[in-house]
């Protein structure tokens, strides 16, 4: 602590300590501009009016005058004039909002994307442009051989895990948080990619490389946990409204290291794949990357067997419109075509044969054409409703690439198997329309979840059967397997126009990390300054215990829904009617259509199968107060959505299906190390 400036942290509100007259410097909150500085002109009992004056790339705006009440000023430090200097918010002479984020906003304007919230702690914001410098061999030189003095990069971090690694022994984890579109993938890539360029032989690291780990073995381990990114990302990332590479699953990348601290291995845990996503998107929004890649990129023999098309002919993807990556400019970001090759160079990185690349883009086409099975509602005298196939050409196409009887998959695509008490064998139930195109989807999510996990299972699988990791004994192996730095990137906190199951587990993920933080950050670094006998100022901060608590407590949301899942006749709107009852008068939760946000009070007119309307019904949805805002959500389908299960007619294809990948996919049971639900 001896270099730091002491501080004196403030919230907005504390005005007592202000000094209020006119002619006054103050920062001021504005609904329009953010946080902007001026001088007070004008002061009534509550309120005061405020004359922006000049600040660097806010020149626009000198002369303006806004009227704010009291209660959203705070002081101006002239101490912190040239805060864009400032490498490290811990640094600012007084420690509040407007003083952060004007110390951010210069710096961004600079093309200083880094800075400093302490020691372990670095804020990045995404540039959305290329700023070449920053990531150079020169810059990894820099930050590889001085992280003392010099600039806040994330480079610097990955560094001083390196180094709390090899100097304390001691497992390291990075977390990349943030809302979606922040840049976490893209900052979690830089983490690998710079500790997999700064630890093999020639780096000159600590004890970097020897005979027993020699430098052709420790680049093939780097190379392959780079190159297995495409793949990564072509099955599990996608366009959202708010980001055109939108990470829909999270993971968590474990590299190891050799006793001589170089990289030896590496293990991917995955968690939460969005599988909804693969049958249905929201309007402004795309499938998965690899459908789209498959689209362009397979040609030749296969492309005609597999009877591929362009996106606008399959259901699953043009519900939305969006079959492109654009940029701002409107031109296409990426070549599909040349996407898919760098998908098919990562799957042999990987050491998935060519037969097994066949057989994935095999699966994939099988998904999208019983994504094009229509089924209608029919009458039957006997039985009553019931369902058929209207399109058979489709529903055979689909069966061929599936390698199963079209009868046995239209039958148990309209039928389901019901088990029924005093019977020894379950009894097929006929289906409507809408409920065979549910199971459809439903039977295509679980085909795609399975995959994306074998895939994972594939990559973990060369990462740890490296050469490096050959040369270990079992003892060595195990103790190498518990030397890592570990990279979490998982989604951001999320809310939409249309917000369901999918959103409540990212946001609960999202409030435990938040908690973490704060249990990591304050609580703890307050326990150590009171335990040395240092006096500071008390942090103000805002504790989210209340909604973890809300969220995972034994009366919790998530075991409520988990009761409700148990009731045989249990339904969604049960399960809400128990949620308002059970927390009454929670200060974290209230009915649908009661939220004090302006956006999802006024709510937008659409179609809501859509997704573009929110839902305004108490009978419909809730509203939880996240740390990070107020967010409602539609209970329809929670119930399901959470049992994650498919009907055993369902299963049935999977289990007749002669597919050889298909079949190994289903064989799998968490090989990846992970939690692949969600």
């Amino acid at each position: 602590m001896s270099g730091r400036r002491t501080h004196t942290p403030l919230v907005a509100g504390e005005t007592p300590k202000m000094n209020l007259h006119e002619g006054s410097l103050v920062w001021a909150a504005s609904e329009d501009l953010g946080w902007v500085k001026g001088k007070v002109t004008r002061m009534e009992p509550d309120v005061v009016e405020v004359e922006l004056v000049h600040r660097k790339h806010a020149e626009k705006d000198v002369g303006k005058r806004i009227t704010v009440g009291k209660d959203n000023l705070l002081p101006v430090s002239e101490l912190d004039d040239d805060v864009g200097a400032i490498g490290d918010v811990l640094d600012l002479q007084v420690l509040h909002d407007a003083a952060v984020y004007e110390t951010l906003r210069l710096r961004y304007f600079d093309d200083k994307i880094y800075t400093q919230a302490g020691p372990t702690s670095l804020i990045s914001i995404n540039p959305y442009k290329q700023i070449i410098p920053l990531y150079t061999q020169r810059a990894i030189n820099l930050y590889k051989d001085n992280t003392l003095d010099a600039a806040p990069h994330v480079f610097k971090m990955a560094q001083g895990a390196y180094n709390n690694l090899t100097d304390n022994n001691v497992c390291q984890s990075i977390l990349c948080s943030g809302e979606s579109g922040a840049g976490k993938t893209e900052v979690a890539k830089l983490v690998v990619q710079y500790l997999a360029a700064t630890t093999s032989k020639d780096a000159g690291l600590k004890g970097g490389g020897t005979k027993v780990n020699p430098l052709f073995q420790t680049r093939q381990v780097q190379n392959q946990i780079i190159e297995s990114n495409p793949l990564l990302e072509a099955f599990g990332n996608a366009k959202t409204v708010r980001n055109e590479n939108s990470s829909r699953f999270g993971k968590f990348i474990q590299i190891l290291f050799a006793p001589d601290h170089t990289i030896c291995g590496g293990r991917v845990r995955h968690y939460l794949l969005e599988k909804a996503r693969v049958v249905s998107q929201h309007l402004g929004e795309r499938n998965y990357h690899v459908f789209y890649q498959m689209c362009a990129g397979v040609q030749g023999e296969l492309r005609t067997r597999l009877h591929l098309d362009k996106p606008t002919a399959f259901h699953y993807l043009n519900q939305s419109g969006v079959y492109e990556l654009l940029d701002t400019d409107n031109q296409p970001m990426c070549d599909e075509v040349v996407e898919w090759q760098r998908v098919s160079q990562s799957m042999t990185q990987m050491r998935i044969t060519a037969q097994q690349q066949e057989e994935v883009w095999e699966l994939l086409a099988a998904i999208l054409h019983l994504g094009n099975i229509e089924i209608e509602t029919v009458e039957n005298k006997q039985v009553g409703e019931g369902s058929q196939v209207k399109n058979e050409a489709v529903l055979e196409l689909a069966a061929s690439l599936l390698k199963c009887p079209a009868s046995l998959v239209s039958e148990n695509l309209t039928h389901s198997l019901v088990k029924v008490t005093g019977e020894s064998n379950p009894i097929k139930v006929p289906q409507s329309g809408e409920q065979s195109e549910s199971g459809r989807d439903a039977l295509c999510k679980v085909m795609y979840e399975k995959l994306f996990a074998w895939l994972v299972g594939c990559i973990n699988t060369c990462l740890s059967s490296s050469d490096a990791m050959a040369n270990f004994s079992e003892d060595e192996r195990r103790r190498v397997e518990a030397h890592f730095i570990g990279v979490l990137d998982i989604f951001g906190f999320e809310v939409f126009e249309y917000n369901s199951f999918e959103q409540l587990c990212i946001n609960y993920a999202n409030e435990c990390l938040q908690q973490q933080f704060i249990n990591q950050m304050l609580h703890a670094m307050m326990a150590q300054y009171e335990k040395e006998g240092v006096r500071v100022d008390a942090i103000p901060f805002e504790d989210n215990s209340p909604c973890v608590d809300l969220l995972e407590s034994k009366m919790g949301v998530l075991k409520l829904l988990d009761d409700e899942c148990n009731f045989p006749k249990g339904s969604d709107e049960d399960f809400l009617q128990k949620l308002m009852g059970t927390h009454k008068g929670h200060s974290h939760l209230k009915a649908g259509g009661t939220s004090s946000d302006p956006h999802l009070k006024e709510g937008l007119v659409g179609n809501k199968n859509a997704g573009s309307v929110r839902v305004q019904s108490s009978k419909e949805a809730f509203v939880i107060t996240h740390f990070a805002g107020e967010v409602e959500y539609s209970i329809a389908n929670f119930l399901e959505k959470n049992r994650d299960t498919i009907n055993e007619s369902l299963k049935t294809i999977l289990k007749q299906s002669t597919h050889p990948l298909l079949a190994l996919c289903m064989a799998e049971k968490g090989d990846d190390g992970g939690a692949g639900e969600g």
